[in-house]
């Protein structure tokens, strides 16, 4: 070697090396799953031996340098991948947990990644003279020569691929398994490595460090894996995995068959077993099966923590979402991430006025012009709801007299029912605005017109909800709710929540107890009309998806109108590009309804968080539950953990966010956090 290509390497080193020191941090922005992983995974750093993890920009001496910190889990550590090369002679179900325990008070982190893949190996003719040659090779083996281990690895990979393909018509799968070290020191990483390396010296198995291989093996291990991430060329030439059938992968440990997680779509938290994101497409517009969500857990497990994260994720993934709240757990979270809170409890006055007719669509395409024709019928059903639930049971003669002056107020204003055109302007003149106060100012009139035939039916009406409107309740509909929110500049706000009352009171009174829960009723359902009519106007303006929350499901549901309204909504929002989240701490607000079985059936995902034997009983009478997964609900509790089926598949998660996040969610004065 001469002199120039002597200082040329030189100088290449060099500059390689001032580079790994001062090149400024960036994003990892390449991977599409890891712009939802931002909340944990801000920024990396390579080395030859080990990643630093969301380190800090220092200047020394007038060069940009990276520090760890160690302060917490989600800023600054060292993370270190390892690769078994040689397994131990002999893998029993869960060895890996006894390494967990090894390192246990070193400050060090392990995780564990199983990866399975499908194998590109085939039986045919080339195999064939490969089994062929390695059995005479074996069977000349002697005392001073004996086989070599590899011959023998070698032989038993083909017969099992002969085996596979020939008899048992099982599939191939490559089998690599990764341990994850992360600690804030450098040096523990070094201690926690050297421990485990003995460990499998002594277990006759042999460890791989990965030297100058660590991004491409976080490409692998990656929280934010993706299944269709390709090995690299190295990879392929240097590390190979064990060849097994699939059903002994599948038992080389328990949940690792390999992690349903989608490539795109909200994140639901990570696995417990190997801390890797779980993604969940669950808006995906392909997908024609329904997509709805229930949450099922006993107060306190970290239900409302986890729904509060998922909607975060929803948001991030332009997602309309509308939310139900009971106990005004939502505000701080609302206001956080710029959205609208809207109190329609009965004592605040707040209302929508349900004549409003909503205003047209622009576009010529169907669906636009079929939620054009229907807006007029759609007021005057809310409206002719609203008087239902105030008056309470009406024949058929007492909704005529409601509808009668339902469109005399509409008339009054110009609007014609067989002219769309005329649908609008007159809400420009409040003297002649339609409002449900007009509407009940004719009922009354037509109650006391002895020139009326329906006098008596009017009058009954009228007696039964003047209470709301002259009486001691008139304070109900004090205050008209804009729809600026849905019609005006508010229109786009991520996340709108109503806040509506249950309805139950500590009252010795029975009837005014029931009052109450009236009140709170009347209110969800002009609620559940507004949001109905956004979830529609989003489909046809082609926004994405919208999403509906109902929290508390045990006290929502009390009410048989509310119910039914719910159990409708999850056979058809999936028809406006919409999805229903419906939370409870028992499974029976489904269950114990034949309505409610057809949900069940109806919902793909469900969450499970720690319930009471009986609650796990009830789900194992209506479903296929396997035993495996209710004992793991029965013994997940105080753990924060929660099993999550996605299309009668099983993991086990955690909901894992930075620490400023985590704040936003506290409930109750409990701050949910993953044991």
């Amino acid at each position: 070697m001469n002199k120039i290509q002597l200082k040329w390497r030189w100088k290449k080193k060099n500059e390689e090396e001032q580079q790994e020191h001062e090149t400024p941090l960036q994003p990892p922005d390449e991977d599409p799953p890891l712009h939802a992983a931002k909340r944990l995974l801000k920024y990396w750093k390579k080395r030859k031996f080990h990643l630093q993890i969301n380190p800090d920009t220092i200047e020394k001496k007038g060069r940009l340098q990276v520090a760890v910190n160690g302060k917490q889990s989600t800023t600054g550590h060292f993370v270190r991948v390892l690769m078994i090369k040689d397994y131990p002679p002999s893998i029993l179900v869960g060895y890996l947990d006894h390494l967990e325990e090894m390192i246990e008070g070193k400050g060090v982190t392990l995780s564990k990644k199983i990866r399975y893949a499908e194998s590109t190996l085939k039986w045919n003719n080339s195999m064939k003279n490969q089994l062929k040659r390695l059995d005479r090779n074996i069977n000349e083996q002697s005392p001073t020569d004996p086989a070599r281990k590899a011959e023998l690895l070698a032989k038993e990979t083909i017969e099992s691929i002969r085996d596979a393909t020939l008899h048992n018509n099982k599939k191939l799968v490559e089998v690599t398994t990764f341990l994850t070290l992360s600690a804030a020191k450098e040096y523990q990483l070094d201690d926690a490595e050297s421990m485990l390396k003995n460990w499998f010296d002594e277990m006759d198995g042999k460890l791989d460090n990965l030297r100058r291989e660590q991004a491409e093996a976080m490409r692998q291990v990656s929280p934010v894996y993706d299944k269709n991430t390709k090995r690299s060329k190295f990879f392929n030439k240097r590390h190979y995995g064990r060849v097994l059938t699939d059903d002994v992968a599948a038992g080389t440990y328990p949940l690792t068959r390999g992690s349903f997680s989608d490539t795109e779509g909200p994140y639901f938290g990570r696995r417990t077993e190997d801390g890797s994101f779980c993604f969940i497409n669950i808006c995906d517009p392909n997908d024609p099966r329904a997509q709805n969500l229930t949450v099922f857990g006993k107060t306190g497990s970290g239900k409302s923590f986890f729904l509060k994260a998922l909607v975060v994720s929803l948001l991030q993934e332009n997602i309309f979402v509308y939310v139900f709240d009971l106990d005004g757990e939502w505000r701080e979270l609302c206001e956080a991430v710029g959205g609208i809170y809207i109190d329609q409890t009965a004592s605040t006055g707040n209302y929508f006025d349900p004549m409003v007719i909503m205003p047209k669509l622009p576009g010529l395409d169907k669906a636009i012009e079929g939620y054009n024709r229907q807006r007029y019928s759609n007021a005057l059903d809310m409206t002719l709801r609203t008087f239902s639930m105030l008056a309470g049971e009406l024949e058929r003669f007492h909704i005529f007299e409601i509808g009668e002056a339902i469109e005399a107020i509409y008339t009054k204003a110009g609007i014609e029912r067989q002219r769309p055109d005329t649908w609008n302007p007159g809400y420009l003149d409040e003297s002649t605005r339609p409002t449900i106060h007009k509407v009940f100012q004719v009922l009354k009139e037509r109650a006391k017109d002895e020139q009326n035939e329906g006098r008596e039916h009017a009058y009954y009406v009228y007696d039964r909800v003047k209470i709301y409107f002259e009486g001691i309740y008139r304070y109900i509909f004090s205050k008209e709710e804009s729809l600026e929110h849905i019609i005006g500049a508010k229109a786009t706000a991520p996340l709108v929540v109503y806040k509506v009352g249950e309805g139950i009171i500590d009252s010795d009174n029975e009837k005014q107890k029931s009052e109450k829960s009236q009140q709170a009723h009347l209110k969800m359902s002009m609620a559940f009309d507004i949001v109905n009519s956004s979830i529609a106007r989003n489909k046809v303006e082609g926004v994405r998806f919208s999403a509906v929350l109902v929290d508390e499901g045990q006290r929502q549901t009390k009410n048989r109108m509310l119910r039914d309204a719910i159990f409708s909504w999850y056979t058809a929002i999936r028809k406006l590009n919409g999805l229903m989240i419906l939370a409870s701490n028992t499974p029976a607000i489904m269950l114990d309804y034949s309505d409610g079985v057809g949900m069940w059936e109806n919902t793909n995902v469900r969450v499970y968080f720690y319930m009471e034997t009986s609650a796990v009983r009830s789900l194992a009478q209506h479903s296929t539950i396997p035993q495996e997964i209710q004992e793991g609900i029965e013994a997940s509790e105080d753990t924060q953990t929660y099993f999550l089926e996605y299309h009668k598949r099983y993991d086990q998660l955690w909901m894992d966010v930075p620490e400023e996040e985590a704040e936003l969610y506290k409930t109750r004065g409990l701050n949910q956090e993953a044991s």
